[in-house]
């Protein structure tokens, strides 16, 4: 959690009372975003939740209302869920330094995760039956307009034999304005469908995709998808279908299913529940060929219109009926929908050709590595190199080693055939307004490396901020 407020949770509960009713008595949980504490409400005079969201350092007005607001997203969408198998909200107050904290149900249980990490892998059935309770979970969320987005063994947690679904920091609300930047990405890259690891819009499909990583996670004892850094994880989602469980006996059906890449080829809701609910009572589950693809259309056709295929029949019965004018311009019309469709393809596949690219670099320098699409399909690639705040000269990152380690990955690269300075090596440290230092790479065909820049992006004068950026394609 470097970079973010701790002090709340390196001390003991010291008896806070928050918005003079909610007393802090120790704390449960903590996270990069957060952490949980348990309180008593001494108007009710019952034990309760309490969770409060850690702020960046370095925010100005405009960003800590929007980290604010993303907490604020949360309690509206958990309040509007009244659902056995979803962490019940009782309230939400602000602090007095003026961050919010939900006040929710107090679970008396442990996380999925946590349960995986003492006793390792769960048989099939009883993992079957934690998954029906959550799917039951996601399905009213679904039917109140929220998609979830984040969900993994850390937000499943376990009640005796209740299974209760947490955590709606990240969830979309339909209607609400969406928190996240251009091309950021929110989220845990493991358990991330590949849409979402695409900088794509999250649907129900896409957590029905997090709740199979999840349960193939809690049979296999790890995820589906691994890696050395983020950016691997999220390279490996997007291009690469996962290797078949080799634990999960009659759920492996269910689960590669759940984990096809393409979500409009992801069984519906009420087909997954029949596998899982066979599974979890020891019955024979139906055959692979009843997880069919979803009743309703595709996510890409817009509601009251019949799908592509009740379309082109359409269309089809048009040419037949109507004059030589109308048929034109039907035609016309189905043409550049084909051409649309074709170039959407061509793009998603010179995208998804750059990702591989990527990935045959192998480890990226750096502790946190994040990508987007960029202009005509190529892939925008930054990663901290260094994160520091400094008192002294003596203290700054040495940017020095840092450019050496960065030349020396590129050029024991296969496919880099030369490394060379553009900007002058000593200029690496310079504020990316001043633009920094940059490279050259020449590389063989069919990788492209471009705009190679190393620069410090800190707006603090007491802070260093070194990051490495490239475009792939």
């Amino acid at each position: 959690m470097d970079g973010v407020r701790q002090e709340d949770t390196q001390r003991e509960a010291d008896g806070r009372l928050l918005a003079g009713r909610y007393r802090l008595t120790g704390l449960l949980g903590r996270g990069g975003m957060g952490a949980v504490w348990a309180a008593r409400d001494e108007q009710l005079g019952r034990e309760v939740a309490a969770k409060e969201l850690f702020l960046p350092e370095q925010l100005d007005d405009a960003e800590r209302a929007h980290w604010i607001a993303r907490l604020d997203r949360e309690a509206r969408a958990a309040a509007r869920l009244k659902h056995p198998g979803i962490v019940t909200v009782h309230d939400h107050v602000t602090g007095a330094d003026g961050r919010p904290w939900i006040i929710m149900e107090l679970v008396r249980g442990r996380s999925l995760q946590d349960l995986l990490a003492e006793r390792g892998p769960l048989p099939p059935a009883r993992a079957a039956r934690i998954g029906l309770q959550v799917l039951d979970a996601l399905c009213a969320a679904h039917q109140a307009g929220i998609t979830h987005r984040d969900i993994k063994p850390a937000n499943v947690l376990l009640e005796g034999e209740r299974v209760v679904l947490t955590d709606f920091g990240i969830a979309a609300v339909e209607g609400d304005v969406t928190l996240t930047g251009t091309g950021a990405i929110l989220g845990t890259p493991a358990y991330m469908a590949p849409e979402q690891a695409l900088g794509r819009p999250a649907t129900p499909v896409s957590d029905l995709w997090s709740l199979g990583a999840t349960l193939y996670t809690a049979v296999e004892g790890r995820p589906p998808y691994d890696g050395a850094s983020a950016g691997a994880i999220f390279v490996a989602v997007a291009t690469r279908d996962p290797a078949p469980p080799a634990k999960a006996g009659p759920l492996e059906p269910v689960l590669m299913a759940l984990l096809r890449r393409d979500p409009a080829h992801r069984p519906a809701a009420h087909d997954v529940r029949a596998h899982l609910a066979a599974v979890a009572e020891d019955r024979t589950p139906p055959g692979p060929a009843t997880l069919r693809l979803p009743a309703d259309p595709p996510p890409s056709d817009k509601p009251g219109r019949p799908p592509r295929s009740g379309r082109l029949r359409l269309l089809l019965r048009l040419l037949v009926g109507a004059g030589a004018a109308v048929a034109l311009l039907v035609a016309v019309a189905a043409a550049i929908q084909i051409r649309e469709a074709l170039q959407e393809s061509q793009e998603r596949e010179r995208y998804a050709a750059n990702m591989d690219l990527l990935a045959g670099l192998g480890t990226i320098p750096g502790k946190s590595v994040h990508f987007q699409e960029g202009e005509e399909s190529a892939v925008e690639v930054s990663a901290t190199l260094c994160e520091k705040e400094y008192a002294t000269e003596q203290d700054r990152c040495d940017v020095g080693v840092l450019v050496d380690t960065v030349v020396e990955w590129l050029r024991t690269r296969p496919a880099v055939r030369s490394v060379n300075f553009t900007r002058p090596k000593e200029d690496c440290g310079d504020d990316y307004e001043d633009g920094g230092c940059r490279l050259t790479v020449l590389t063989q065909s069919p990788l492209k490396l471009s705009e190679v820049e190393i620069a410090n992006f800190s707006e603090d004068g007491d802070k260093d901020l070194i990051k490495l950026r490239f475009i792939v394609g």
